[in-house]
């Protein structure tokens, strides 16, 4: 008797543990499909967001970029010059406007890229593990992981930049040690 009334009590603690996650998921009475699973589990993420961050943090390297590549082409260079005496703000502006357009065009690719990303899940990821992923997310641990998040990540950019330097450097000097017997540089 007493071991049933034990086996009882823990078979009800574990239905009282289950209901916790039962509301989360349930949608009158229907199971959700993989790719609700999959599109919640981005939404607790925070995917916009961390998208948007991602791609704001690579705008200062694509403005660089657009105006290196200026001046690559036939006449580049020329282009350049009258960009710099003519564009308001000289070549930095105009770069900086070049990466607002950007970021305008990516934004509005956010509900293509999180549909896509939605389906990549669900082609990855088994259905029963989709579910468990979701039930975790927007537990109060996942929902606490995901608001540590963006500071977590600016603090490891930070990281990564001066790791960056660093070995930047090192790979500079180590190439133009080997480079030097082609190059001639310290002769």
């Amino acid at each position: 008797m007493k071991m049933f009334k034990v086996a009882q009590a823990s078979f009800a603690a574990l239905l009282c543990a289950l209901s916790i996650f039962a509301p989360l998921h349930a949608d009158e009475g229907s199971s959700p499909t993989p790719i609700e699973d999959a599109r919640a589990i981005l939404i607790a993420g925070n995917f916009p967001q961390t998208i948007d961050t991602m791609f704001t943090q690579l705008v200062p390297v694509m403005e660089a970029g657009f105006i290196g590549q200026l001046t690559q082409i036939q006449n580049g260079d020329k282009l350049v010059q009258r960009i710099a005496s003519n564009y308001p703000g000289g070549t930095k502006a105009f770069g900086k406007r070049f990466g607002e357009l950007m970021m305008v065009g990516i934004r509005a690719k956010f509900p293509d890229m999180f549909e896509k990303a939605a389906q990549q899940y669900v082609a990855e990821i088994e259905p029963d593990k989709l579910l468990a992923i979701r039930l975790f997310m927007e537990s109060p641990s996942g929902i606490s992981m995901t608001a540590a998040q963006p500071k977590i990540q600016k603090q490891m950019s930070s990281v990564g930049q001066v790791i960056g330097r660093k070995v930047g450097e090192q790979a500079a000097m180590q190439l133009m040690t080997e480079a030097d017997r082609y190059l001639g540089v310290s002769k």
